[in-house]
């Protein structure tokens, strides 16, 4: 123990050496000249990635009235016990209150498994799907009365989009509103990824992937009503370009992001427009909607952690810096024991140029990471 105290004492000492500067007493009269130059504790001014782990595969995150929501697909943290989309609260981005609960009502007896012992479904699942939920959007839509939350999912099989709703809390519960929009509604055969973006409050925004490409189209959100659709769906990226997800700096600057594969990892790449609507291009002023670019990349896989993936919002911090919230995978352990995904939540700066493009690119890692989000 005793040993344990000097090694504190001894990183004290070089903790503050480390951030004065001046002259030392040279003349012998004891005063020594130093200057206080700000606290360089990682706890002061970084915080540490991922975020969140064990996994929040397939999630989202987002600003509710007086703090941010995480939100994540169904899920095993445990193996046994299934989460449908458990829930978490921060006040910052990079601290998550470990207390997750669910989107959807209270914890209920779920089917043995194949040895027959019982299992937990922790939050039931909405009645209409037919296979666990694996992506789920949301945000705050403060101007519809009565309804200010709204979630949008789909699973690995149903190839549709159901909607949720909470009224006081971005944390739920959620109260299902079943499916609105399928597949075959659509004339597609597959169905994937729904995204909400709520425009300057009055702008709800679906994006989704089938296989000819992304698409976004407007939505009519009223409370105690499923959504419906307005206007005409909008063609933003070709094929490959996935999981999308819009940020509006001003009038007249749109930004997509979304998933895009290279090799055998995923990668996040964006594009920029004048109006909602697009067309989306890249910095070499290349549309996505041909197929010929997939926008500027922004996360690519570093070593510990690769394929970063579901760019889940990007948030303007008072720093001047914007911060993407995303997945990444440890390589070599892509699972849970549950057998479900393992994708921790991660938090990256990002800096815009004065053009209104990004100029530097995420290698995602782990540990220390800064400036934190202001």
């Amino acid at each position: 123990m005793k040993n344990c105290f000097k090694y504190i004492a001894f990183f004290a000492c070089a903790a503050a050496m480390a951030t004065t500067t001046g002259c030392a007493d040279t003349d012998g009269d004891g005063e020594g000249e130093f200057e206080w130059t700000g606290s360089e504790n990682p706890q002061n001014t970084s915080y540490r990635n991922p975020v969140w782990e064990p996994s929040l595969a397939g999630g989202t995150v987002f600003k509710a009235a007086s703090s941010f929501v995480a939100i994540s697909s169904e899920t095993q943290w445990a193996a046994g016990v299934d989460y449908c989309c458990p829930t978490l609260q921060s006040s910052n981005l990079m601290d998550w209150a470990n207390n997750p609960q669910m989107s959807f009502t209270l914890d209920q007896p779920g089917e043995p498994d194949e040895d027959g012992n019982p299992t937990v479904v922790a939050g039931s699942r909405p009645q209409w799907i037919t296979a666990p939920i694996t992506k789920v959007s949301a945000d705050f839509a403060k101007t519809v009365a009565g309804a200010n939350y709204w979630m949008v999912y789909s699973t690995g099989k149903d190839n549709a989009i159901g909607a949720a709703t909470a009224s006081s809390s971005g944390r739920g519960p959620y109260a299902d509103m079943g499916k609105f929009l399928s597949a075959e509604d659509l004339g597609v055969t597959t169905l994937t990824a729904p995204s909400l973006t709520v425009i300057a409050n009055v702008n709800f925004v679906l994006g989704y992937t089938t296989e000819s490409g992304s698409y976004i189209q407007q939505l009519n959100l009223r409370r105690g009503q499923t959504p419906t659709m307005k206007g005409k769906a909008t063609k933003v990226a070709a094929a490959g370009f996935s999981e999308i997800t819009l940020m509006r700096t001003d009038a007249k600057n749109f930004y997509l992001f979304g998933t895009v594969r290279n090799g055998d990892r995923t990668e996040i790449r964006y594009a920029h427009a004048d109006a909602l609507t697009g067309p989306y291009k890249d910095h070499a002023g290349v549309e996505l909607t041909d197929g010929a670019s997939m926008g500027d990349l922004l996360v690519e896989s570093g070593s510990e952690y690769v394929s970063p993936c579901n760019p889940m919002h990007v948030f303007a911090s008072d720093n001047g810096k914007y911060y993407i919230a995303y997945n990444a995978t440890r390589a070599g352990q892509d699972k849970l024991p549950s057998g479900f995904l393992r994708q921790p939540l991660f938090v990256s700066p990002l800096e815009m140029g004065e053009d209104g493009w990004f100029v530097n690119t995420v290698t995602v890692k782990s540990g220390w990471t800064k400036p934190r989000f202001e």
